[in-house]
């Protein structure tokens, strides 16, 4: 017997898995810098190096990512919640005036992140509501003297101590 499934159910049972929250940049091609808070980031392939990001289709920003061609992958610290968050709201997205920089590939990065990952789009799926991109790394900027900025049942974290 199949139960039904409510989307509701889905997202808070997602909630329980803990990840790290990144941003996405990416210069459009009339030079507009944008950006985009993810959390559905994970590498695939140490052999080329490839990492993959999941972008709503509803959003602009996706198409407009996968038409630059050209993106970056900030991982945020621990203190740069309001980062996250400026990125996460509805709209355009725009990079704001300070805080950031730009990489060897031209997309912007966010400045004091744990890593920048500059890539190239590898290839794109449709899944369901989603874009599932693939970006092969052309760039490594590590900070590793920092903690991550974590999201876990739809609220901010950190961490506490080692384990």
């Amino acid at each position: 017997m199949s139960t039904q499934i409510t989307n509701q159910d889905f997202r808070k049972a997602m909630g329980e898995f803990a990840t790290g929250i990144c941003v996405m940049g990416a210069k459009l091609i009339d030079g507009t810098l944008i950006g985009i808070t993810v959390n559905s980031f994970s590498s695939v392939s140490l052999e080329p190096p490839l990492i993959l990001v999941c972008l709503g289709n509803y959003t602009p920003r996706t198409a407009a990512i996968i038409e630059a061609a050209r993106f970056s992958i900030s991982v945020l610290n621990e203190h740069q919640h309001a980062v996250s968050n400026h990125f996460a709201k509805p709209g355009e997205g725009e990079v704001p005036d300070d805080g950031w920089s730009i990489g060897k590939n031209g997309t912007p990065t966010i400045d004091d992140a744990l890593a920048n990952l500059e890539c190239d789009l590898e290839a794109t799926h449709l899944a369901g509501d989603h874009q599932i991109i693939i970006g092969r790394v052309t760039n490594v900027v590590i900070h590793p003297d920092r903690k991550p900025l974590i999201y876990f049942q739809s609220q901010y974290s950190s961490l506490g101590h080692e384990v």
